[in-house]
């Protein structure tokens, strides 16, 4: 099977630790840099090619997150942002902690879901 080999020329165009987009910059602004001697901009852009564009930060509330802190809220009355921290003895500090839902109309004891159970549980026979 054949493999592709770079020639050695090509690989010791860029020296380790510059990225590609680096070294393409410096090439055009050393270019730019001889056609316009006297610009002091491109002087000081030489000297600095790091990162020009900031890298976008990911939102935290993406659509999944948004269902999950909505469920945590419906049962449990609040959703920390801790739920979703990377770290996880943060993650299960948060998930501990006490719930603050307030459960009111709660039916008392032992509840029959059975069919014949939930036919009267209304005023009003639903059989006829």
């Amino acid at each position: 099977m054949a493999t592709k080999s770079q020639k050695p020329s090509a690989q010791a165009s860029v020296p380790a630790g510059v990225t590609r987009t680096q070294a393409n910059r410096k090439r055009r602004l050393q270019k730019l840099l001889k056609s316009q001697p006297n610009n002091k901009q491109l002087q000081n852009a030489v000297l600095e090619t790091g990162q020009v564009r900031k890298k976008p930060n990911t939102p935290q509330w993406s659509h999944g997150n948004i269902r999950l802190a909505k469920l945590f809220k419906y049962f449990r009355g609040s959703a920390p942002k801790e739920l979703f921290s990377s770290n996880p003895k943060v993650q299960q500090a948060a998930l501990s902690a006490p719930s603050t839902k307030q459960f009111v109309n709660l039916p008392v004891g032992k509840v029959d879901f059975s069919l014949g159970a939930r036919a009267f549980m209304r005023k009003a026979n639903t059989w006829n």
